[in-house]
């Protein structure tokens, strides 16, 4: 989950302990930003996701979500330079994305969108225009897309919030729970106490979106423990009992934060985009 715009400066004070913060010329240019692109596009929230390390320029992302007609909200990803302008990223399909992943590419982002991703793609000006009537064929894969299929995939992977802050209502729609005001102390520092905000993967999980008895309502969330490899998750108490935060070994960059006997909680990523694939091998 990212971190709602009202709660940008808090939460942010909440995971600085991982090292990722914004200063607060970003705070004030993503304030008024995100705020003028809630009210043109007519989102309830709308929702800062982190920041991507460029060599040339960084990008930041966003999301907003609207309803669906049944269970998960969908999140329409944004992405902005250092202009703070922020522009929808494109949806791919999913032969683009298994594209995009074939090329195994681990290098840093340039942040130059229009960067071409594969060997051979000629560069922006460059390459004669199909004549009329000549089939000009897909369009060459650029930094964009890449940016795009590596957001969902680390979105996937993270997306944090406390078991029980969402539940289905009658409508079988995924909405945050009234009934939730927050993990006890002792609960919030359990890593069984955490789900993934998406669609459910687990036969369990599945069985328990289907039910109808409200017991289930608020176990239809993938849990982290059930994350591979065993301990990708660290969780951690501050002293004061007062802030639990939940870093990814997998995506390092990515901190969840929730404070505990209250329903505040959110997340950000920030990093190069890069998997810790060595990660089975370490623990």
């Amino acid at each position: 989950m990212g971190m709602e715009l009202m709660d940008l400066e808090a939460g942010l004070k909440a995971i600085s302990t991982a090292g990722n913060q914004l200063n607060q010329q970003e705070i004030l240019c993503l304030q008024s930003t995100l705020t003028m692109l809630r009210s043109k596009e007519k989102y309830d929230s709308i929702y800062l996701w982190g920041k991507i390390f460029g060599k040339k320029s960084d990008y930041y992302i966003a999301y907003g979500l609207t309803e669906s007609s049944f269970e998960f909200p969908s999140k329409t990803f944004y992405y902005a330079g250092e202009d703070y302008e922020f522009k929808p990223l494109p949806r791919l399909t999913e032969e683009v994305a298994d594209h995009v992943i074939a090329l195994g590419m681990e290098s840093q982002f340039t942040g130059v969108e229009s960067t071409p991703i594969e060997a051979g793609a000629p560069t922006e000006g460059e390459g004669d225009p199909p004549a009329d009537g000549e089939a000009s064929g897909p369009p060459p894969l650029t930094e964009l897309d890449r940016l795009s299929q590596v957001i969902q995939e680390i979105d996937f992977d993270t997306a944090v919030v406390p078991k029980g802050a969402y539940a289905l209502n009658e409508a079988h729609m995924v909405v945050p729970s009234s009934d939730f005001k927050g993990l006890g102390v002792t609960e919030a520092a359990a890593l069984s106490n955490y789900v993934h905000y998406r669609p459910p993967t687990s036969v369990a999980c599945l069985r328990a979106l289907a039910r109808t008895d409200v017991q289930f309502y608020s176990n239809f969330l993938d849990p982290l423990l059930s994350d591979l490899p065993k301990g990708c998750w660290v969780c951690r108490q501050d002293p004061s009992m007062s802030l639990v935060t939940l870093r990814s070994l997998n995506w390092q960059g990515y901190v969840s934060y929730h404070t505990p006997l209250t329903s505040k909680f959110g997340g950000l990523y920030f990093g190069y985009a890069q998997k810790n694939k060595d990660l089975p091998f370490i623990l």
